[in-house]
């Protein structure tokens, strides 16, 4: 099995549990359960991943920020 990189592909939308993790900057289990409350998670089958739109989304409100799409 190959080895997964703990970096974030700027690219994609959607993040698996180790890389939203990676991208909130929290820890396996305080990334999934943030993740969840915030609305992020969506299931695909059997599988888990995370809205990364949602995440920025969610932070943006958090701190007040704008994003690109606010100000232009």
């Amino acid at each position: 099995m190959r080895e997964r990189t703990q970096q974030v592909n700027n690219e994609r939308r959607m993040l698996d549990a180790s890389e939203a993790c990676a991208y909130l900057g929290l820890g396996r289990c305080r990334g999934v359960e943030y993740a969840k409350a915030i609305g992020a998670e969506v299931k695909i089958g059997r599988r888990c991943l995370y809205d990364k739109v949602k995440i920025d989304k969610h932070l943006d409100e958090l701190t007040g920020s704008e994003s690109k799409e606010d100000i232009g």
